[in-house]
């Protein structure tokens, strides 16, 4: 059974790119906004939640914060269009695995994505933190 992603964002168009990317490494489900992707959370269980920092009515790291309340093991990548350095240290402090701006490189996003299917084996990833900015 293919594993399943997340993919929050209130950019219709954006949701439609990220999904043409990835489909072949995964089934990707999509939400407008932070209450809807709580909701497939609970129903759906993805392994992992590409996650937009700004969206109205409930902003990225307010459902990242839920998000690792729920399943603390999911893995959340923070999609955002601003290079905001306080706000990446937060998110990754919160939990996320990673930070990817916007607008990103397919490739580096597949990259980041293929990096999160892969089983864990304990070992540390190479830049000696659980998270990274994709990318670097």
């Amino acid at each position: 059974m293919r594993q399943k992603i997340l993919v929050v964002d209130d950019d219709p168009d954006l949701r439609r790119s990220i999904r043409e990317v990835l489909e072949t490494l995964c089934v990707v489900l999509d939400a407008p906004d932070g209450p809807a992707a709580l909701v497939l959370m609970r129903e759906q269980r993805p392994f992992a939640v590409l996650l937009d920092v700004s969206m109205p009515e409930m902003g990225g790291l307010a459902v990242l914060r839920a998000a690792h309340e729920l399943y603390p093991a999911m893995a959340v990548v923070m999609l955002t269009g601003d290079i905001d350095l306080e706000v990446a240290r937060e998110a990754l402090e919160c939990g996320a695995r990673s930070y990817v701006t916007k607008p990103f490189d397919p490739a580096i996003l597949r990259e980041e994505i293929k990096r999160l299917l892969e089983p864990c084996d304990g070992v540390e990833p190479k830049t000696g933190r659980p998270w990274k900015i994709a990318g670097e």
